[in-house]
């Protein structure tokens, strides 16, 4: 694949990423509601603002990945796949939730040589991992 040539995504592939979306959509409304906010108040008071702002920026990184992809997720589509899964659980289960997620979709960066996606997915992943295990404790 030529640099200058935007990298396509296979009709098979864009399951992944919108799943990945949805997924982080809801795990940002997990962490603006009310069991969250007494989470992250005990560990101090910017703590939640800083977790929100952080989901935002992926959000947004991920949506110009995904349209330099060819893929739209701010379709219907990835709205009603949000709101097909769970929002209730523990904090540490949508973190885990959302690493599993980014690791699913490294596969795909890969195979089309996206290898800085691919990094920052696995990057998210292990993050996300971390998150979860923190809130385990």
């Amino acid at each position: 694949m030529k640099a200058n040539e935007p990298a396509l995504i296979e009709e098979i592939d864009i399951e992944s990423w919108l799943h990945l979306f949805a997924r982080l959509d809801v795990t940002l409304m997990v962490v603006g509601g009310a069991k969250a906010q007494r989470i992250f108040r005990a560990q101090g008071p910017q703590r939640r603002a800083h977790a929100q702002q952080h989901l935002l920026l992926e959000r947004q990184k991920l949506v110009l990945e995904m349209q330099g992809m060819g893929v739209c997720p701010l379709l219907e589509e990835s709205a009603s796949l949000a709101s097909g899964l769970p929002c209730e659980g523990a904090l540490d289960t949508h973190y885990e939730l959302l690493a599993q997620a980014y690791a699913r979709c490294v596969p795909v960066a890969e195979r089309l040589e996206r290898f800085a996606l691919r990094q920052w997915l696995l990057d998210r992943a292990h993050m996300h991992r971390q998150h979860a295990l923190f809130f385990l404790t």
